[in-house]
């Protein structure tokens, strides 16, 4: 669940901008597709976890062929709704990276035991830093949604 931070734009994108182009009945069939597996399974375990990032990968990776090849196909509102969801996007990542810090420090993941002491605070040190830096890239996208929305909206 996502935890509201001073980075976040809003946690209700789609409504941000309501004349943005919705997916049709097709794509939100494939879209619910997508999703159903990573929602209705028991707890998440290796297997799940695989899947997601399968799904996010791919994406990310249509999102950058999009953002190169398809430029003209999205004007400022959309571009608008994109930067608000990339700052979703990392607003997410950067809070799985610091509950991760958290639980390395916390010795959480079976194996820590067997590490060296000096290896964990550094890999806690890592990992809180990647978690910091999020949060900063996470404000940038916030700050350019908000600077293009004035455009976009206006």
């Amino acid at each position: 669940m996502l935890m509201p931070r001073w980075y976040l734009t809003t946690p209700d994108w789609f409504a941000e901008l309501p004349d943005t182009i919705r997916s049709g009945d097709d794509d939100q069939t494939v879209t619910n597709q997508l999703a159903r597996p990573l929602h209705d399974g028991p707890l998440v375990g290796p297997a799940e976890t695989d899947a997601a990032m399968g799904v996010a990968l791919l994406a990310v990776e249509q999102l950058g062929e999009a953002m190169t090849h398809a430029t003209g196909c999205y004007d400022l509102t959309e571009l608008a709704r994109l930067l608000c969801g990339l700052n979703l996007v990392q607003a997410h990542l950067t809070q799985t990276i610091q509950r991760i810090a958290e639980n390395v420090h916390g010795a959480a993941f079976s194996g820590l035991a067997a590490v060296p002491d000096t290896v964990v605070q550094d890999l806690t040190d890592s990992l809180s830093t990647a978690g910091s830096n999020g949060e900063i890239l996470a404000g940038h996208l916030k700050d350019a949604h908000l600077i293009l929305r004035s455009v976009a909206v206006s």
